[in-house]
C-alpha cells in the first residue's frame, strides 16, 4: 500500500504544482455585492484566476516594475516594462514577439527611459508616455517615431512646470490626452500637431469641512496672509483610457468625498457616468480605519471593453470592480496576497477577448481572469438589458436571482420586463427587492394612471348625471314656483273682482 501511495503522489504532485497551466476552480477571495444600506453581502464569483504569465516565461526576461498594460484591436498585448526601459509585445499565447527599447527618430536612434504609459489607436499608431525623458512619442506602424511631444509652451502652463507624462491616450481625430505628474488642472489636451488645446475634464476642489473653513479664513484675512496659506487644489487623476464609444474615462487615487472616483467625460469634459441611483460612488462602500487612516478605494487604472463594461483596478485591496456602461456594479474580484489571483502591487488592468488581465508590478507578472458560468449569465443579461431587450434579459436575470438573492440588478431587470408587459403590481414588488425607488415610483404612477383611466368614465358619468339632476331640479322648482305664483295671482284677481 505504501508503494502505491508513493507512486500516486509522484504522479499527482507535478499536476497539482503545474503553476501557470492550472485552471483554478476556486478563487482565493470572496465576491460580494452591496445592498441598499451599503452593507456587503456574499455573491458567487463572476471571475476566477486562470493563469499567470511572467516575462521570463514569455521569453523576454523578467519584468521590472511594469506600470502599464494595453490590448490592441488584434488582441496583441503590450506591457510598459518601466524598470527595463522598454515596451514588450506579447501574442495570444503570451509569447514575446517584439521588444521596443530603441526607436528611429529623424535618422537617429533614441532610447526609452522609464516608460509608464502606452496607448495604441485603431489605425495602429502607438503613443508612449516616456516619463524618464519627459516626452510623449507617437510611433507609426513601421515602428518609427513620427512626432515627439515635449514640454509645451503656453500662457496657461506655468514656466516652472516640469513635464512628466505618466499616461497617454488619443482619440479618433488624433488629439492626445496626457496625464502629467503633478498636474492638478486636468488632462492636458493636444492636437495632432502638438499644440496645447487646454485642460480637459478638470476635477473640482471637493467641498469638505476643511475647504469651507479655509474659504472662510481667506475671506477675512489680508492678501499677504492669504498668500501664506496652503492653496486648495483639485484631486489629481491617476489614469485614463478612451473607450470604443469615444468617451474619455479617468480614475483618481484619492477622493475625500468618496465620489466620482471613475469618470466618463464627454467631448465637453463633463462627467456623464452617474452610477447606481446617481450616487457617483465607486469601489468599496465599507471603509475601515487602520491607525486612524481611512482605507478607501484607490483606483490606479481603468479599462473599457467592446460592450461598454468598465473595469477599475483598486490598489488598496487589490480588487477589480466591474461596472456596466451606466456605472451599475456588476462584479468584484481579486485581493492582495501571494496566492494565484491575488496581487502585491496591482498596476494595470485590461480586457483581453473575454478575459480580464491584471498587471502586478510587485509579482512582475500578468494574471488572466476568466468568467464563471454565473459571471457569463450576468454579462449576457446586462448586455440585453442595456440594449432595451428587457423581456429577453428577464429570463437570464431570473436565473441570476436564484443563484444570488442579493443581486439587485437582477430584480430591477425583471421589474423592467414586467413593466413593459404592463404588470405594474408585480413590477413594484421586484423594484422593491431591487431597492430601486425611482422604478417603484414610476410603476406606481402607471397604476394611478390606469386607475384614473378605468374610473374616469364612470366618475364623469356620475358627475354629469348629478349636474343634470341638480339643474333639472332647479328648473323644475322654478317652473313649479312660477305656476303656483300664477295661480295665486289669478285667485287674488278673481277674489278682488267679486268685491
Amino acid at each position: 500500500m505504501k508503494i502505491k501511495s508513493i507512486i500516486a503522489a509522484a504522479i499527482l504532485l507535478p499536476l497539482l504544482s503545474a503553476g501557470s497551466s492550472t485552471i483554478y476552480a476556486e478563487a482565493p477571495y470572496q465576491a460580494y455585492v452591496y445592498n441598499e444600506w451599503n452593507e456587503s453581502k456574499a455573491s458567487p464569483n463572476s471571475f476566477i484566476p486562470d493563469r499567470t504569465y511572467t516575462g521570463l516565461e514569455a521569453g523576454a526576461e523578467h519584468f521590472n516594475e511594469p506600470q502599464d498594460l494595453f490590448v490592441d484591436r488584434d488582441a496583441a498585448i503590450y506591457v510598459a516594462d518601466t524598470g527595463n526601459n522598454r515596451i514588450v509585445k506579447l501574442n495570444g499565447r503570451f509569447q514575446a514577439t517584439g521588444i521596443i527599447d530603441k526607436l528611429a527618430w529623424n535618422g537617429k536612434e533614441t532610447s526609452l527611459s522609464g516608460p509608464t504609459g502606452l496607448y495604441k489607436s485603431e489605425d495602429g499608431t502607438m503613443y508612449i508616455a516616456d516619463k524618464g525623458n519627459g516626452r510623449v512619442l507617437r510611433v507609426n506602424v513601421a515602428g518609427q517615431v513620427e512626432f515627439v511631444l515635449e514640454k509645451p509652451a503656453h500662457p496657461l502652463i506655468p514656466k516652472d512646470f516640469v513635464f512628466k507624462p505618466a499616461k497617454v491616450a488619443a482619440d479618433a481625430a488624433g488629439r492626445m490626452y496626457v496625464l502629467s505628474e503633478g498636474q492638478f488642472f486636468g488632462l492636458m489636451q493636444f492636437d495632432r500637431d502638438g499644440s496645447f488645446l487646454g485642460y480637459f475634464g478638470s476635477n473640482k476642489v471637493e467641498v469638505t469641512p476643511t475647504v469651507v473653513l479655509e474659504t472662510f479664513w481667506k475671506s477675512v484675512l489680508s492678501k499677504e496672509q492669504r498668500e501664506g496659506m496652503v492653496k486648495l487644489l483639485p484631486i489629481e487623476y491617476s489614469n485614463l483610457d478612451i473607450g470604443p464609444d469615444g468617451f474619455v474615462y479617468t480614475t483618481t487615487i484619492v477622493s475625500q468625498n468618496s465620489r466620482q472616483e471613475i469618470k466618463k467625460l464627454n467631448p465637453l469634459g463633463n462627467n456623464v457616468l452617474t452610477g447606481r441611483n446617481g450616487a457617483n460612488d465607486y469601489g468599496d462602500k465599507e471603509i475601515p480605519l487602520v491607525k486612524a487612516v481611512k482605507q478607501d478605494t484607490s483606483f490606479v487604472d481603468v479599462a473599457i471593453d467592446r460592450d461598454g463594461f468598465i473595469a477599475g483596478l483598486d490598489r488598496t485591496r487589490g480588487r477589480v470592480f466591474e461596472y456596466d456602461q451606466e456605472g451599475n456594479p456588476v462584479a468584484v474580484f481579486g485581493a492582495l496576497g501571494n496566492q494565484a489571483g491575488t496581487f502585491l502591487q496591482p498596476a494595470a488592468v485590461a480586457y483581453w477577448n473575454d478575459s480580464v488581465l491584471v498587471l502586478d508590478a510587485g509579482k512582475r507578472n500578468i494574471t488572466r481572469f476568466v468568467r464563471t458560468e454565473y459571471g457569463e449569465l450576468v454579462r449576457q443579461a446586462t448586455v440585453l438589458y442595456n440594449q432595451g431587450l428587457y423581456e429577453e434579459a428577464a429570463a437570464k436575470w431570473e436565473i441570476v436571482s436564484k443563484r444570488n438573492v442579493h443581486n439587485e440588478l437582477a430584480y430591477i431587470g425583471m421589474a423592467k420586463a414586467l413593466e413593459k408587459q404592463e404588470k405594474y403590481d408585480e413590477a413594484m414588488r421586484y423594484y422593491r427587492l431591487g431597492s430601486d425607488r425611482t422604478g417603484y415610483s414610476d410603476s406606481y404612477a402607471f397604476i394611478r394612471i390606469d386607475a384614473v383611466r378605468t374610473a374616469l368614465p364612470l366618475v364623469m358619468t356620475l358627475i354629469i348625471s348629478l349636474v343634470v339632476l341638480y339643474y333639472g331640479y332647479k328648473v323644475y322648482r322654478f317652473i313649479r314656483v312660477t305656476k303656483e305664483g300664477r295661480k295665486v295671482r289669478d285667485a287674488s284677481q278673481s277674489f278682488s273682482g267679486r268685491y
